[in-house]
């Protein structure tokens, strides 16, 4: 209508541009408005269309959560089955494992026994399999741990400023601080001193916590190093193992250097093994006439002394037994009472040993008369062995320390640590009733004196070989005395080697002949 009136109306100019203006709005109004509509119903279209899509992902996504959940079942069943597999697997090959071992040891042990197969006489006469150290007494065991762990150092430094005037913990202290700035490949791990004691004789013993570093302080370069720094002109002193030497010729000399070291290569020790010998009894004791008596032998090396203990002693061309030197109680030399000595003594007065007057023993003038300290006895004097109160504390003694009871000195070998039995008394293993010369003559009849001297004299007439060849006529009053070497001859009639009689500390002289044997 617009168009109409611009073009039929005469108009002015500036209102037909005017009615243009307007025409051309309202046309791109009613554009505009056309093309609204079209968007609007594409933007419900892609609506629809989004709702269909995310309708179907939401489908999708809820079927493939289905599937990777049973997927996940599947695996963990799949896992779990596998283990179980797994774990089957290892135990077949546990019992592979073991029944090729059981196999082997059956191959083996039938093996051994086809090639190594011992009579029944073997079999009986074979050692047992249960060692003598589960059998030790716990205490023998013990000590021998703890002497182990011990050293000993000899203290030679000057008396007024001497670490034997220090405590017991400074000296620890010290020590160990020498232990800590020794610099060593082959020292022991975390090393330690843990007790010190003060000996009699200007030494001082240490603890140390292992028997490595007691071996390990013990090599030399270490020892000067550690003595060095503990005390000026100290030492390690070596623990010493005295034996009793029973029979020794005379002619051997305890003092001298070279028999020490001839002992040594007859009896294939070590140089050095032999630290010293001495005679028991003094030698202007002696009498005019001996030729043998008592020693005690002293050696650096615990094996040696057992193997010496074991196989004998060869000494001045004789074999000899030699035991070990048992423990036994401390007599005072001034007072003759027990538990202390000498130089401890609180006692004012010198006490004789023989007669009990107030002089000293050597000094004593009335040598019948003997009386003993110890018990009251009139019957003996104060330094018998044979003293009942001496005996009695040797029991004591023995019981606190089992170790006595050992003929051999413990260490880490299986046959030294075997357990003497009690010696049975002669008296009990042969009786009286039952000796060789209480026997009748003639199978059992008691023939007359007429008889009886006749037919001791056909004996005696009738040769030498039949004269000495019957037993019954052999005297027993003489018992060989320990340490004598008996004939050839007379080995069946000897003691077993492994029998130790009682020790006498006495000097022997060389036996008389036995009449009526040869």
């Amino acid at each position: 209508m617009l168009t109409a009136i611009n073009k039929s109306e005469k108009l002015d100019s500036s209102i037909r541009k005017d009615l243009e203006n307007v025409i051309k709005f309202a046309r791109e109004a009613e554009e505009a408005e056309n093309l609204r509509g079209k968007d609007e119903k594409g933007h419900d279209n892609v609506s629809a269309i989004r709702q269909a899509v995310l309708a179907d992902l939401a489908n999708m996504y809820t079927a493939i959560a289905n599937q990777i959940n049973a997927v996940q079942t599947g695996c963990n069943v799949i896992q779990e089955n596998t283990a179980k597999v797994l774990k089957e697997v290892e135990e077949a090959k546990s019992i592979a494992k073991d029944t090729v071992d059981k196999v082997d040891k059956v191959t083996n042990t039938t093996t051994k026994i086809a090639s190594e197969a011992n009579s029944y006489r073997d079999a009986v006469m074979s050692r047992p399999s249960q060692t003598n150290k589960s059998k030790a007494d716990p205490k023998v065991l013990s000590d021998m741990d703890r002497r182990a762990k011990q050293i000993l150092i000899d203290i030679f430094d000057n008396e007024t400023d001497s670490i034997l005037n220090k405590s017991l913990t400074s000296i620890v202290e010290k020590a160990n601080e020498i232990l800590e700035s020794i610099e060593d490949a082959d020292k022991p791990k975390d090393i330690k001193v843990l007790a010190a004691l003060k000996a009699r004789k200007h030494a001082i013993l240490l603890t140390l916590n292992s028997k490595e570093a007691a071996k390990w302080l013990r090599i030399v370069p270490n020892e000067v190093a550690f003595t060095g720094k503990f005390s000026a002109e100290s030492h390690i002193r070596e623990r010493l193992h005295n034996l009793i030497v029973p029979r020794v010729p005379t002619t051997f000399k305890p003092g001298n250097d070279e028999h020490l070291r001839e002992l040594e290569e007859t009896n294939g020790l070590y140089k050095g093994t032999v630290r010293k010998a001495k005679w028991i009894k003094p030698i202007g004791r002696r009498r005019a006439d001996q030729t043998h008596a008592y020693a005690i032998i002293s050696l650096t090396s615990v094996d040696f002394a057992n193997i010496i203990i074991r196989d004998r002693l060869f000494i001045c061309g004789t074999k000899v037994r030699p035991k070990k030197q048992k423990q036994e109680p401390i007599q005072c030399m001034k007072c003759r009472c027990w538990g202390h000595f000498a130089s401890e003594c609180p006692s004012e007065s010198e006490v004789c040993g023989n007669c009990r007057d107030t002089h000293r023993t050597n000094q004593c003038l009335n040598k019948s008369k003997t009386h003993c300290v110890a018990c009251g006895d009139d019957t003996h004097a104060s330094w018998n062995r044979n003293c009942p109160e001496f005996i009695r504390r040797c029991h004591i003694l023995n019981e606190r320390n089992p170790e006595n009871a050992m003929p051999y000195f413990p260490t880490e070998y299986d046959w030294s640590l075997t357990v003497r039995p009690d010696r049975i008394p002669t008296e009990d293993k042969f009786p009286t009733k039952y000796a060789v010369n209480d026997i009748p003559i003639g199978g059992g009849r008691h023939p007359g004196p007429g008889a009886g001297q006749q037919r001791r004299g056909k004996r005696r007439n009738a040769g030498s070989k039949e004269a000495h060849g019957n037993p019954n006529h052999i005297p027993i009053s003489r018992v060989r005395e320990e340490g004598e070497l008996q004939d050839e001859d007379e080995f069946w009639c000897t003691d077993r080697p492994d029998q130790d009689a009682e020790l006498d500390y006495t000097d022997w002289n060389t036996p008389r002949d036995t009449p009526g044997w040869q």
